[in-house]
């Protein structure tokens, strides 16, 4: 079986070190981006995901207008979307929710806690071609 293929999208480069530490294992690839637009890029070019990791406040495109976007896209519109986010008001939580979030974490959040996610959304994710 192929390695799961997970888009993970964050303004920070620091907390895009911390995701590739805790997500460190050879059952799936990351592939990083530090902007809303340049991971929109990718999808709409057709390169298709196993899962994607979305930070909520970015600036530009933020995560909920990129999660909006994905699930408008009848490529990428059944793409389990794991939000991991400092956002943590009840309504920001609902409105990534409203939008097709399949998960919302808070940060900080335990390395084991984002694994237990990541798993679940790929038990749950269809199995993807590497691109179309």
């Amino acid at each position: 079986m192929r390695p799961r293929r997970i888009l993970v999208v964050d303004d920070e480069p620091m907390n895009l070190e911390i995701l590739r530490e805790f997500l460190d294992d050879p059952a799936w690839t990351l592939e990083c981006q530090t902007s809303s637009e340049a991971a929109w890029e990718k999808l709409a070019a057709g390169e298709r995901y196993d899962l994607a990791i979305l930070d909520l406040m970015m600036p530009g495109l933020d995560g909920l207008e990129l999660l909006r976007r994905i699930r408008a896209d009848i490529r990428h519109a059944a793409l389990p979307v794991v939000i991991q986010t400092a956002a943590s008001h009840p309504e920001q939580i609902e409105a990534a929710r409203a939008a097709g979030a399949s998960h919302y974490l808070v940060k900080p959040f335990e390395a084991d806690t984002l694994l237990a996610v990541v798993r679940q959304a790929l038990a749950l994710a269809p199995e993807a071609p590497l691109s179309t």
